[in-house]
This record gives C-alpha cells, structure tokens and sequence, in this order.
C-alpha cells in the first residue's frame, strides 16, 4: 500500500466515523473541515515526535500539506496526493501553497495548468501564498518595515509581523516552490 492509499484510509475512516456520530445523534449528515486555524502550531508543541522525522514539541504539518521540508517531489505530486481525499466525506479541505514571486510571473501557464489538472481532479481549495522566503526572514528581523505582509496560515490570512514567532516558524518551513 502507498503512502497516498493509507492516507486516503485514514481520512475516510474518521470522516465517515465522524458522519456516523451525526447520524446517530439525529443530523441528516455530518461532515468535518479538513483545516486547524494555527491548532498545528499550538498541538504541536505538545505532541511526541512523529515518523515522518517532525521532533517533538515542533509545530505538526498544517492540515493535509506534508511536514514542512517534507515535500520532495515537487507542487505536482503534492496536489495529486492530496487531490485524493474523497470531497463527498468532508465539508472543506485547507491545502496551503507557496509559490515564489518569479514563478507566478515566469512560469504563469504552468501554475495554472498546476491549478486546472488539481481541481479536475477532484482538489477541494487552495490557499497561495506568493513570497520570497528572503522577505519573510527580514521581517521577522524588521517588523517595522513588513506592517502589510499577507500571508496564508492555514484557512485564513494574517499580517505575517502580528502572527506569534512559532507561527511565523511554521510558515517559514512550508516548501517553497520555485
């Protein structure tokens, strides 16, 4: 069994669990959101080390995207793993991306085809993030000079100088395509 079938397992295994506990409590249908709103940093200071080399107390992976440094075979073989998860068993599906400055303008027609082949694959939502790593680390150097850096977290978007120096870590270790 691939990595990709025993994640897919996994999730539907919770979700329809989940779906269950909905039904039996009186609801048509129950389905859960595939996101976590920054809970990755916080539980992640008090979850063990894990398999996938993440050590303990370190900030877990943001909902569906790999351990930050994690990814590497590239934008593509990510989206195609998490374009797997079945949308009928979940409400929502955060997938968070970043892209550089000069992929997004270079490479534009790729991105897109990148986004297209996704969602016809069955891809739930992205969220892109498009910066040069260079600037995140400045900012947190020189907060001053970044008071309208916008940044992706995870289902939500923040000011990258307001967000808490283990969330700004996290960020920082998400795969930086280019």
């Amino acid at each position: 069994m691939d990595c990709d079938e025993l994640a897919n397992d996994l999730f539907e295994y919770i979700a329809k669990g989940i779906r269950q506990k909905g039904i039996d409590h009186g609801m048509d249908y129950y389905l859960i959101v595939i996101s976590n709103n920054q809970t990755n940093t916080d539980w992640g200071h008090e979850t063990h080390a894990s398999l996938d080399g993440r050590k303990k107390g370190v900030y877990m992976n943001p909902a569906n995207n790999p351990q930050g440094g994690n990814s590497k075979n590239g934008p593509t073989a990510v989206l195609n793993s998490l374009a797997r998860f079945d949308a009928k068993y979940h409400g929502g599906s955060v997938q968070n991306i970043k892209f550089t400055p000069r992929m997004m303008h270079e490479d534009q027609e790729k991105v897109k085809a990148l986004f297209k082949t996704y969602f016809k694959k069955g891809g739930c939502q992205l969220m892109v993030t498009v910066v040069d790593r260079g600037v995140l680390e400045d900012a947190q150097i020189h907060p001053e000079l970044y008071p309208d850096l916008i940044v992706r977290v995870a289902g939500y978007s923040a000011v990258f100088v307001n967000l808490g120096k283990d969330v700004q870590e996290e960020l920082l270790s998400r795969t930086l395509y280019d």
